[in-house]
């Protein structure tokens, strides 16, 4: 029960972090020293340093998620979920980094 409750916790975090986040390119507001689609230097070190931070939580998930018993299986499953999820937000976040600047 206790660890059930910790996994809770931790995914929580995970979303408040997360929250942080643009949810897409069109819910961000454009500034003036940046063309729309690119990346100011000082929001590509914040954001690998976002990626950093998500990368070892969903690690920590991971390895909590090894010690649910299989007796708790919709609990486990959810969270197996809610890894390829945060996974796949750290692939996208990955590939907005690495995207060339568009051409003017």
């Amino acid at each position: 029960m206790r660890l059930s409750i910790a996994l809770l916790a931790l995914c929580f975090a995970v979303l408040i972090v997360s929250a942080q986040q643009p949810l897409s390119p069109a819910h961000e507001i454009a500034r003036p020293e940046t063309t729309p689609g690119s990346v100011s230097a000082q929001d590509a070190q914040a954001l690998r340093e976002d990626i950093q931070r998500m990368k070892a939580l969903v690690y920590q998930m991971e390895r909590n998620l090894a010690s649910i018993s299989s007796a708790q299986d919709p609990l486990k499953h959810q969270f197996q979920l809610e890894i390829e999820m945060w996974q796949l937000e750290i692939a996208r976040t990955e590939r907005r980094l690495e995207a060339p600047a568009p051409a003017k």
